[in-house]
């Protein structure tokens, strides 16, 4: 396990020269830490024997033990009690010092080479209508052998590596570091562990890091100085998991996606169209009046129709295009999930493969195929869409001193109106129904010539005002702070006009503006016709965005249960991790479902153990009798009783992958020095001797 002798030489020199043995008997260890410490420590005595030794003992200078070689990173020198020269000296693996060497940085920018930024096409390109799922987190990933390579190929330190086991891909770019300082920082990731022989870096998982030794340690049987701790507040045994975060867009566009919802003077051409931007279905006219065939054939138009069961026992055919309740369900798509509704019935046809082959417009149909999507259909506009007041007659017809905007003869200051006239006449009907959802922000409020009004604000803060039609508060049925959806009925019109406004100013300012066509009021005919863009474009599109993991399921280890009871844990979310296997070997690798334990054994008489030895650990007084592995060794190869100072064992590799060397400093939260067994409990602190 050590040579008889260590050895000093100069970087500038070739001569190497013995250690005074006395001194390697009283002051040499060697201090290995997996994955941190790899070094030597010892003190030189000036004396007339050893001087060259001593004088060659400068930063950096060669130390060579045990067939490795180490670099002199520390001196301190003082005199002792009997006024001699000494010299503390700690000196780490050389290897470490070559791989600080071997770095990996991005050039700058200099004037033959610089940054560059701009000069891309501004063209405008519209997205087509659709949906398109990507990864939200994916990132490129690397094998640790490909990692590796980066920094040793061409390397001029002369080092190389050998990796022993599996390990798994990770994202991780390498820029400005070097192979020390990345190893120390990434290595976790990759679950690894390094150890330096020689120019060659022996990386490992831990499986090929352990080694069974046969070897036990027993309470109070084989040791005078121990101490261990467990932690088992944080056990973790039961646990959801989610990975591989998603971005859906959803695209729709080629009409209007919040339009019509009912027939326009039983015309249901409108809202075909509305189900085919909503699924992002391009219709040709020969595909909407082939739709319209099918439903005049199946309920002349009517939604709320209820057909025959065709002698079969899945029940009778509903609504508008006679969808049978178990299709209807199985083609609808959330939140359009009413069979009784025209434009769900509509949306659930258009989900249907091939849909355009299964009906004729001359005769019955059997919807089959698998649904094209079952995903939730989504608006972009939060306000929830926008639709007429007076949804049986839709747009209608309107008179110029009815419409926004300016039209000579209106009889209006400077030929200005603020908003769109919805007439008794040319649009019946008492009920006003929402044209835009949103929260209402103002109820029955008297406006002078606008008489009682209500706005509704969406999120954007787009208001919407009613006005006009209604002779009492009571005729408006909505509160302040109520949130309304689009076509939500709000009030009883009992004059012979609506007057409806729609603007992103604050009430009163906005009633300031009413002669002015200043920006202050949009044009409401365009707003609901043209999705909110208050644009007259048919062919705009909007899409809505949707995020969800694409992998779930549900942690549980039995083992842990049957010894330590149910002990649930906070949901773990992996949004980079896309496949199951891997994240269900992260979630093996991280979930704390043993109570970490840390064993340190102080002035121990055995001898031949390494790094990565497996020890079984009995201690009755802790219920404890499980496998650790070895960590970190001190020990003073030169010493006469040939005692190691120290051994850090520990059960679980997520604590591996810490800085070892703190197992014992930081880790335990009380500290002592007795000839026994220190046992600490997590709960409630019990100290036993």
């Amino acid at each position: 396990m050590s040579a008889d002798y260590v050895l000093i030489q100069a970087r500038n020199s070739k001569e190497a020269y013995r250690i005074n043995y006395a001194d390697l008997q009283s002051t040499f260890e060697v201090n290995m830490q997996l994955n941190s410490n790899y070094e030597v420590s010892f003190t030189l005595t000036y004396t007339t024997d050893y001087a060259d030794a001593f004088n060659a003992a400068k930063p950096k200078a060669w130390v060579l033990y045990d067939d490795e070689w180490y670099v002199i990173q520390q001196t301190d020198m003082q005199l002792n009690d009997q006024g001699l020269l000494e010299l503390k000296i700690t000196a780490t693996d050389a290897l470490l010092d070559k791989m600080k060497n071997c770095r990996i940085d991005n050039p700058e920018p200099t004037e033959d080479s610089p940054d560059q930024s701009g000069g891309a096409s501004s063209g405008s390109s519209q997205q087509q209508p659709g949906e398109v799922v990507k990864r939200t987190d994916e990132k490129q990933t690397y094998s640790l052998d490909d990692r590796m390579h980066k920094f040793i190929d061409g390397n001029d330190q002369g080092i190389g590596y050998e990796l022993h086991g599996n390990f798994p891909n990770v994202a991780d770019e390498i820029e400005n570091t070097s192979l020390y300082e990345w190893l120390n920082n990434h290595l976790k990731d990759y679950s690894a562990y390094y150890i330096p022989s020689g120019n060659t870096v022996k990386i490992y998982d831990l499986p090929s890091l352990q080694h069974q030794t046969g070897r036990f340690f027993r309470y109070l049987h084989n040791t005078t100085n121990a101490e261990v701790q467990t932690e088992d507040i944080n056990i973790v045994n039961d646990c959801e998991v989610y990975g591989g975060k998603m971005e859906k867009d959803i695209t729709v566009g080629g009409s209007d996606p919040n339009g019509p919802t009912e027939p326009v003077n039983g015309d249901w051409g409108p809202v075909i169209k509305t189900a085919a931007a909503l699924v992002g279905e391009k219709l040709s006219d020969s595909d909407i009046n082939l739709i319209k065939a099918q439903i005049n054939l199946e309920s002349s138009g009517r939604e709320d129709v209820t057909g025959g069961d065709d002698g079969l026992s899945d029940g009778p055919a509903i609504g508008l295009l006679q969808f049978k309740q178990g299709t209807f369900n199985y083609y609808c798509r959330p939140p359009y999930t009413n069979i009784r509704t025209g434009l769900h019935q509509l949306v659930a046809l258009l989900n249907i493969p091939n849909w355009r082959h299964q009906i004729t417009g001359h005769s019955g149909w059997s919807p089959h195929g698998a649904p094209i999507s079952k995903a939730t259909i989504v608006v972009q506009n939060t306000g929830g869409g926008w639709g007429w007041p007076f949804p049986s007659v839709g747009e209608g017809s309107f008179t110029s001193g009815q419409l926004f905007g300016v039209h000579p003869g209106n009889g209006r200051p400077n030929n200005f109106h603020d908003g769109l006239d919805f007439g008794s006449i040319d649009h019946p009907g008492n009920e006003v129904h929402a044209i835009h959802g949103g929260k209402v922000t103002i109820s029955r409020a008297w406006g002078g010539g606008a008489g009682w009004y209500l706005v509704i604000q969406d999120s954007t803060g787009l208001n919407v005002e009613y006005q006009e039609a209604f002779d009492s508060a009571n005729n408006i049925i909505v509160n302040v702070g109520d949130e309304i959806h689009t076509g939500q009925v709000i009030g009883y019109r009992t004059t012979n006009h609506l007057h409806i406004g729609i603007t992103r100013h604050n009430f009163p300012e906005a009633f300031h503006h009413w002669t002015s066509n200043d920006g202050t009021w949009l044009d409401p005919q365009a707003m609901i016709k043209n999705g909110g863009t208050g644009s007259s474009d048919s062919n705009s599109t909007s899409t809505t965005k949707q995020t969800y993991y694409s992998l779930h399921y549900h942690y549980h280890n039995d083992d842990s249960v049957k010894k330590y009871g149910l002990h649930r844990g906070k949901v773990i979310k992996m949004d980079s991790i896309y496949d199951m296997g891997a994240l269900q070997t992260y979630v093996d690798a991280t979930v704390q479902h043993d109570p970490p334990t840390t064993l340190t054994l102080k002035d121990f008489f055995e001898t031949g153990f390494a790094i990565g030895d497996v020890w079984r650990v009995v201690v009755p007084e802790m219920n404890l009798n499980i496998d650790m592995t070895l960590m970190g060794i001190k020990w003073k190869p030169f010493s006469p009783d040939k005692k190691t100072s120290e051994l850090s064992f520990n059960n679980t590799g997520l604590t591996m992958k810490s800085v070892i060397n703190v197992i014992y400093h930081d880790i335990h939260r009380i500290n002592t020095n007795v000839s026994q067994i220190n046992a600490l409990g997590s709960i409630g602190g019990r100290y036993e001797e």
